[in-house]
């Protein structure tokens, strides 16, 4: 019997890339509970991570390894998050490899530098804008109220606003809470002078005039 003969082909480049984990940590990767959704987000971002060469098996595993263990650390707990944590760190990956090749260009091509600041600063922005996503995702854009509750005897409540009577008069009731102060009490309107005593008014006529010598009878001056 004539044995299979091996595959010239096969070599190096058959070889996985391998990804190092934290065991039973495979959650952390996708956000999922079937490690199937998880794996097939790792091998996603792997595939768009920019400037890995996949035929460099050991420089990819490095890579791969690197990157995600930053998605483990992002700790996603719902497969949304995990979606969001694979882009945002690829998105990050993009913004950085602009700026490479930004810097990395010779003087006379200041077109092309500009070009790829545009394209890093684009990544950037899509960078916080995935940031902000998983954060009001998560709740962390939402207003907390916090609502206090305090115990008030009943024989001393108060409904309504509390106004003081004008001159100190006592508030006014309210029908059926003989202990609650009116809302907006107003003052009264004055009503006439009630009568009084005439007061008498200097004029000519006579009368005594008391002095310390005695009684002395005399006019008042007038006009």
């Amino acid at each position: 019997m004539t044995g299979k003969k091996a595959d010239p082909r096969a070599g190096k480049n058959d070889e996985p890339v391998v990804i190092e984990t934290k065991p039973g940590h495979h959650k952390d990767i996708g956000g999922g509970e079937s490690d199937k959704w998880n794996f097939r987000q790792m091998r996603l971002v792997m595939s768009a991570l920019p400037g890995v060469n996949a035929a460099d098996k050991k420089t990819a595993g490095e890579v791969g390894s690197a990157v995600i263990s930053g998605v483990m650390d992002v700790k996603p707990t719902d497969p949304i998050e995990g979606m969001l944590a694979s882009q945002i760190v690829v998105a990050h990956e993009a913004a950085l490899d602009m700026y490479r090749r930004a810097w990395s260009q010779p003087p006379e091509y200041f077109d092309a530098k500009c070009r790829y600041l545009q394209m890093a600063d684009k990544a950037q922005r899509t960078l916080a804008l995935l940031t902000e996503r998983l954060d009001r995702h998560r709740g962390a854009g939402q207003q907390h109220i916090t609502v206090k509750h305090v115990t008030v005897n009943a024989d001393n409540a108060i409904v309504g606003d509390v106004n003081q009577a004008p001159g100190g008069a006592p508030s006014a009731e309210i029908k059926g809470q003989p202990h609650a102060l009116g809302h907006a009490i107003q003052p009264s309107l004055w009503g006439k002078d009630p009568p009084r005593d005439s007061v008498p008014v200097a004029g000519n006529a006579e009368r005594t005039l008391l002095d310390a010598r005695g009684a002395v009878t005399g006019r008042t001056e007038g006009k």
